[in-house]
């Protein structure tokens, strides 16, 4: 089975992406690699075009979408920072390569994965049926996006999440490569800092994770940056940056391994998050890690943090700084133990795979 990865333009794939979409598109293509090395899942071929600087798994093709607007004659945008009709153009350009780039290879995949961007016009013209894992909320995505060709079928990463869209969509969960995380064996010492993990963005609610360390007198580190757009780096320069200082401590993201020794250290993992999440990265590896976790109770979030045994929610940001004070109640273990029943990134590789046999075969009947 041939199967194209399209991953999002903008941020590279790798074990440290800065995002979690793109942190979990490439531990499915290792894993997925790995099923095909031993034999375990049929004949499988991968294929990812993916940003500029994206650092594939072993096994797995890769091409660049810079190469493909070279070959279609586009030119690639060198801007850092895209406005909302700046952004509009590159999804249009990158159909457009897309498009250019398929036409030949038509009947040439038997799947194409849609990591979550928007190239379903090109990709339903390839003559194969398209998979797009929702990684978002439905109200962060275009009103007319649902309105895709009848090859395309959606696929959600929570139960809370298909609620949303639809209950009769496929759920397969996120998961995290269990083996790189090593789950400490004691408490943090009690200066030990709560750890924000992820995009600063106004809907993460990072400026919330100030005021919530502020209120539970505990020092705070920010770890990751403002994506590439106008309103997520003035929310940084307005919002954040002016508090950096004593008791407040900013880093871009780290390397894989930096990150997990900043799990490891932390006190806690607080997410403060404004919107309704549809899953959450930055709670599974803290699990794996054995490492509690503060979160608002939004989306699927209840469904990754275990009340009262990986963590605590709560419905307020007071309610959140007043649970900071009982993290010693939460056992490295019992986090480590939800984390190996249910995060794992092999099951969830596993998971794909029989969704990508079953697809392909609709899709080889269809034709």
């Amino acid at each position: 089975m041939r199967v194209l990865v399209l991953a999002y333009p903008l941020t590279p794939l790798g074990p440290a992406a800065c995002g979690g979409a793109e942190q979990i598109a490439w531990l499915l293509m290792r894993e997925l690699a790995r099923l095909q090395t031993r034999r375990k899942h049929g004949n499988l071929e991968l294929t990812c075009i993916a940003a500029p600087g994206s650092q594939l798994p072993h096994g797995v093709a890769g091409v660049s979408w810079v190469r493909l607007f070279a070959a279609a004659g586009l030119r690639w945008p060198q801007c850092q920072s895209f406005t909302p009709t700046a952004f509009a153009t590159l999804q249009h350009d990158c159909n457009r390569a897309l498009a250019a780039w398929l036409a030949p290879r038509h009947g040439a995949f038997d799947l194409i994965h849609n990591q979550g961007a928007y190239f379903d016009q090109a990709a339903t013209t390839a003559g194969a049926p398209v998979l797009f894992t929702l990684h978002l909320a439905r109200c962060l995505y275009p009103a007319n996006r649902f309105a895709a060709p009848g090859n395309t079928h959606w696929q959600c990463v929570s139960a809370t999440q298909a609620r949303e869209y639809d209950p009769g969509l496929p759920v397969i969960g996120n998961g995290v490569d269990l083996t790189r995380f090593r789950p400490r064996q004691r408490q943090p010492p009690p200066g030990a800092p709560l750890l924000y993990l992820g995009r600063i963005c106004p809907e993460k609610g990072v400026h919330a994770a100030l005021a919530i360390a502020r209120r539970a007198r505990r020092p705070l580190l920010l770890v990751g940056a403002p994506g590439p757009f106008p309103a997520h780096q003035r929310y940084f320069a307005r919002a954040i940056a002016p508090h950096i200082g004593p008791g407040v401590t900013w880093q871009p993201p780290p390397s894989a391994e930096r990150k997990r020794a900043l799990l490891r250290a932390a006190a806690a993992v607080l997410i403060p998050s404004r919107i309704a999440e549809t899953s959450s990265l930055a709670a599974m590896e803290a699990a794996a890690a054995g490492v509690p976790v503060l979160a608002l109770r939004r989306g699927a979030l209840a469904e990754v943090v275990t009340h009262g045994e990986t963590g605590w929610l709560a419905d307020s940001d007071a309610g959140l700084a007043a649970a900071a004070a009982r993290l010693e109640a939460i056992a490295p273990d019992a986090c480590r133990a939800r984390a190996k029943r249910l995060f794992c990134g092999r099951r969830m590789a596993l998971e794909y795979a029989a969704l990508y046999a079953q697809l392909a075969a609709q899709g080889q009947a269809a034709a």
